[in-house]
Order: C-alpha cells, then structure tokens, then sequence
C-alpha cells in the first residue's frame, strides 16, 4: 500500500512561516542586546545560527525539489558557500559586513563547473544541474544579508527592519503559493520545504541594502 506526500502547501506554509519566526527573532535579539553588542559582533551570532540552518534546509531540499542528477553534490555545494557567506558576513567588521559576498558568489560560480568536470562528460542532466546549482548558490549566498542587517540596524536604532522585512517575505511566500498551489509538484518534505525558505534566503542583501538606505 503506497503512501500519498503531504499536499504542498501544507508543507511550503509552515515552512515560510516558522522561517520568518526565526529571522525575526534573530532580528528582534540583536536589537535588545543593543549598538555595544552590535558593533563588538556578538549580535549577530544567533543570525548566523538561524541562517545557517536555513541554508542547510534549503541545500538538502533545493537539489530534490528540481530533481537534479548528482544531489548530494549540490547539497555539499550549497552547504559550503551558505555557511562561508554567513560566517564572512559575521565576521567582517563594519561598515560593510557584506564586502565578500560577491567573492563566495564567485567561488561557489567556479566551484560548480568544477563539479560538473568532476562528474565527467557523459553524465545525464549536466545542464540542469548546472543552472539549478548556479541558481541555488546565488540564493544561499544572498542569505548572509540578514546577517548583516541585525548588525546595522541596530546601531542605527532600527529594530523592525528585520520583522517588516521577513514578515514581507512569508507574506508574499504565502500569496505566490495560494496563487500556485496546483503547479508546485510533489517532491517530498524537503523538496518542497525549500519553496519557502528560498524566497527567505534570497531576501536576506535586499533587506540589508534598505537598511543601509534607512542609515544613511
């Protein structure tokens, strides 16, 4: 007797809520420890965390959801330029905790070609799996923006950056799945699991460049 996946959205709903309760709490955290906190870099710590086990979500489920050849080679990949933007972002001093975001993008760009090479010329789906793992990696790296954001927005005194932004993205996460519901496929937990942290992720430099606005 088979047993039927969990329809999508009850899936992708949880997901993007419970994602955007943690970045806000993140959020929320660093702005009570305060501007001493935030300049010292110790406000950051638990967004990092919370980042980074979005990443490793997303690195699991992203490669499952487009059902692309050689997973466990993108979900390594995944997992190493997440990690590496969100400790980079951490531990760059300020003003510009992002400063090496474009090398990880880079490094993870050249990296996945590596992979492909490795993989060898006659493996199926090199194609796919080339532009899924570009695209994944350009989302796990734009993460370390709310990295970056609870460390700015708090010297400048701006603690609901990080809620409005994040509740912004579940919210639309949420519209965009009511909309879809009948097109997202049933790939399993994970797979679908990464529809809604992807949109968090890839919100996290967009969040961080409006607060750099508000800063200024």
């Amino acid at each position: 007797m088979s047993t039927r996946s969990p329809a999508p959205t009850a899936i992708v709903a949880p997901t993007a809520v419970v994602g955007a309760a943690a970045l806000i709490s993140g959020g929320l955290f660093a702005a009570a420890l305060g501007a001493e906190a935030a300049t010292e870099g110790a406000a950051a710590v638990p967004m990092a965390g919370i980042v980074g086990v979005l990443v490793a979500a997303f690195a699991y489920g992203w490669p499952r959801l487009l059902g692309l050849a050689g997973r466990w080679h993108v979900t390594w990949l995944l997992l190493l330029v997440g990690f590496a933007s969100a400790l980079a972002a951490l531990w760059t001093p300020l003003p510009n905790p992002l400063q090496w975001l474009p090398v990880t993008i880079a490094v993870g760009v050249l990296a996945t070609f590596v992979t492909q090479l490795v993989r060898g010329t006659g493996t199926s789906q090199r194609l796919e799996a080339t532009l899924g793992s570009l695209l994944g990696v350009v989302v796990v790296a734009l993460g370390s923006g709310w990295v970056g954001v609870v460390t700015t927005a708090a010297l400048a005194g701006t603690p609901l950056t990080v809620p409005v932004a994040a509740g912004a993205v579940a919210l639309g996460t949420l519209g965009v799945l009511w909309a879809l519901a009948q097109r997202i496929p049933r790939v399993g937990i994970w797979g679908v699991a990464a529809l809604g942290i992807g949109p968090l992720l890839a919100a996290g430099s967009a969040a961080y460049f409006v607060q750099r606005l508000l800063s200024a």
